[in-house]
């Protein structure tokens, strides 16, 4: 058994997760590589240069003083410069870890601003390696980066040392959260997302074309994903809203059923009140829901039917528990429990408003009603 393996899926891995940050990071004009020219790189239109390499432990530091990772990749980054892949003044050159330590010999580099700085980073490095041998595991990648010592100054001015997330994840959610996406859009977003970049990624390296993708393929999978998303949430579309006091009167002074249907348990100005804004959210978003297609007219039936159902049910529950009250008692507690009621639509919750806000749109339309009596009375026009 390989008990390196976890570890080294977890490093392939993390390539997907870093490359979907760069694209949303990422402007019109950009393209973003998956092992073109490192693990990740981008370019803009501008022929500017970000080369990534991507390093990670589930034990610790992948970046020591001594490991490989660190030697081969400074080495890897001087042998594509020479080779004319790369230039230095328009590339800028990231080591991604998923695991921090003491800040060693590629924290100093990482800071390096200035030549001086580069200058004792370097004199720092050469003295804690000092006693590396040729047969030591980094001393091939150790040596050639030395031996080229001008061309490595050079490249430490343009390098940075970047330590993310165990798993890259992190840095996604900020990513997604800075674009203003409800909370509870985020992690459906970053799955549809992540899954597509591996997708496209797999078909371009299966067909041996280079793993590219661009800023305006990346925008357009996002416009359809975020489009999917709003339709997975119940947005409430009164959010902010205040009825006002006319609007409230006007409801009063037409005396519409569902309000005579409170008025026969007795029910207060302020339950009415309420009962008058629930009406009104719930109409509202009901209609805005199937104008923007988050629902349909069958999925809004469906759950009006759930809503009956639940009513008859307690109707029936009171009639056999409650047999002492009198009947604007039992009205009382139907409505109650009614408004108590938990049910979603689709498999989402919908905002406060919608459920009790339903129950007197079907007491409005004479479906239901709150008087155990509420047939008769109706029937018999004594309202």
């Amino acid at each position: 058994m390989n008990h390196n393996a976890p570890g080294q899926l977890l490093g392939y891995s993390m390539q997907f997760p870093r490359a979907l940050y760069h694209l949303l990071t990422s402007e019109p004009g950009d393209v973003i590589c998956v092992e073109v020219l490192g693990d990740v790189s981008s370019e803009d239109n501008k022929g500017n240069i970000i080369t990534e390499e991507d390093k990670s432990s589930i034990n610790g530091n992948p970046v020591t003083d001594r490991s490989t990772d660190l030697w081969k990749t400074f080495y890897n980054w001087l042998v594509t410069i020479q080779e004319g892949d790369l230039k230095v003044e328009s590339s800028k050159f990231i080591l991604y870890c998923n695991q921090s330590g003491r800040e060693g010999i590629v924290g100093r580099f990482s800071k390096c601003i200035t030549i001086p700085e580069v200058e004792e980073a370097l004199a720092y490095a050469k003295d804690k390696l000092a006693d590396i041998k040729s047969d030591h595991e980094i001393w091939k990648y150790y040596n050639y980066v030395m031996n080229n010592e001008e061309l490595f100054r050079s490249l430490i001015l343009k390098f940075e040392h970047q330590v993310g997330s165990s798993s890259g994840f992190d840095e996604l959610r900020l990513e997604i959260k800075k674009k203003i996406i409800p909370e509870g859009q985020r992690e459906f977003i970053i799955d549809k997302l992540l899954g597509w970049v591996q997708k496209k990624v797999m078909e371009m390296i299966s067909q041996k074309k280079p793993a590219k993708i661009s800023w305006e393929a990346f925008n357009e999978e996002c416009q359809l994903i975020f489009d999917r998303a709003r339709g997975r949430e119940l947005v409430d579309f009164t959010h902010g809203i205040n009825y006002t006091h006319d609007l409230i009167e006007e409801q009063f002074k037409t005396r519409p059923n569902y309000l005579i249907q409170l008025e026969e348990i007795e029910s207060s100005g302020d339950q009415m009140i309420e009962a008058v804004s629930d009406f009104l959210r719930a109409e509202t978003n009901r209609d805005k829901w199937i104008e923007t297609e988050i629902i349909d007219n069958e999925v809004a039936v469906e759950f009006e039917d759930k809503l009956e159902r639940f009513w008859k049910n307690q109707q029936e529950r009171i009639d056999l528990l409650h047999t002492d009250r009198i009947e604007i008692h039992k009205g009382k507690l139907l409505l109650n429990e009614c408004k108590l009621y938990q049910v979603t639509i689709r498999d989402m919750s919908p905002p406060a408003s919608t459920i009790t806000g339903t129950y007197h749109y079907l007491a409005n339309q004479l479906v239901l009603g709150w008087h155990p009596r509420w047939e008769t009375i109706f029937n018999k026009g004594g309202v």
